[in-house]
């Protein structure tokens, strides 16, 4: 008789039971990433992705060994960021926290960066080392908006992940975005080549109530639960009480309420940034999709803009008239 699971090919039922015998899944950090997941974590900059992806690292180090790939701190910065700014005492990492030097300050070749890179994640194997952060994915590919470029990149660390047994968080930046609107998947730059790839995602924002408040928001999972969308992102405040910088919990919110611009964004702001893009050619729609206003509304300060300016112009040619008229009676006089 002949045998469909000697060729590989299996019904539902014997892959549920080949998947019942697997050890089950650990959380790595919280529901945001679990072990075997190729994760990505994005966020705009100076948001403090560096710094979240470092405690989550530390902490991960606690139980097992990770490697952090970063392309971002040198080692003075990074010994600036770790050390306590009065005592000068430097933070003690976790044994299992490794931290390789990638030398790339004379590499301007994007495929040999890339290179590099999966051989530090290859001699990480060899050491038992199963769990990765590589901050951030722009420096293995400047050109992430082109579809080619994002594929090769992802297909390669998917690879490596199924062929090691690997857990990978690769950090990113999102494209310029409107800061009045939900964080969602289309926000990351090369969003899509890069979303199809990646097992869970999750981003950092800004609230534009309180510019010391971040939260997180998860934005796509496939292992475990969705808790933390958007109507229940985590708020944190940034502190370094001694020589590791940290977010600290402060509690959960629902997204919209952070959206909500502070008192001190009136529509005079909002009138001085639309005229700057009026006056860089954008259309009244592009710029009414920017500032999260009305298109109408974008019309009426136009109109508004072109009268001021047609108020401030009348005086000097008043002026003008009246200096020549002047001059005309003298010369009559004369």
């Amino acid at each position: 008789m002949y045998n469909n699971m000697s060729c590989g090919c299996l019904t539902a039922n014997q892959a549920m039971e080949k998947a019942l015998a697997l050890p089950p899944i650990k959380a790595l950090y919280e529901t945001f990433w679990y072990e075997n997941e190729l994760c990505i974590f994005f966020a705009e900059a100076n948001v403090g992705k560096s710094l979240y992806a470092m405690q989550m690292a530390e902490h991960i180090a606690q139980e097992r060994k990770v490697m952090y790939l970063d392309y971002e701190l040198s080692l003075s910065q990074f010994r600036s960021r770790y050390t306590n700014d009065e005592t000068g005492v430097p933070y003690q990492f976790s044994d299992n926290l490794f931290r390789p030097s990638l030398r790339i300050e004379q590499v301007s070749d994007d495929r040999e960066v890339e290179e590099r890179l999966f051989k530090k994640i290859e001699e990480g194997v060899r050491m038992g080392i199963k769990t990765y952060v590589v901050d951030n994915i722009t420096y293995l590919c400047g050109k992430l908006d082109q579809g080619i470029e994002a594929t090769r990149i992802m297909k390669r660390l998917s690879a490596m992940k199924h062929t090691y047994g690997l857990s990978l968080l690769v950090i990113a930046h999102t494209k310029k975005r409107n800061s009045k609107k939900e964080i969602e998947a289309d926000d990351l730059a090369g969003s899509k080549r890069l979303m199809n790839f990646c097992d869970s995602s999750f981003a950092l924002g800004k609230s534009r109530e309180d510019s010391k408040t971040i939260y997180l928001k998860q934005i796509k999972v496939r292992q475990g639960e969705n808790k933390h969308g958007k109507d229940n992102v985590i708020l944190y405040r940034i502190v370094k009480d001694d020589n590791f910088p940290r977010f600290v919990e402060e509690g959960c919110s629902e997204e919209e309420k952070l959206l909500k611009p502070s008192k001190s964004e009136d529509k005079g702001i909002l009138k001085a940034k639309m005229k700057i893009l009026h006056e860089e050619g954008l259309s009244n729609r592009a710029i009414a999709k920017e500032l999260g206003i009305a298109e109408g509304t974008v019309r009426n300060w136009l109109k508004e803009l072109e009268e001021v300016v047609n108020v401030s112009t009348e005086p000097s040619s008043m002026v003008q008239e009246e200096s020549e008229a002047e001059y005309v009676e003298y010369e009559e006089v004369a």
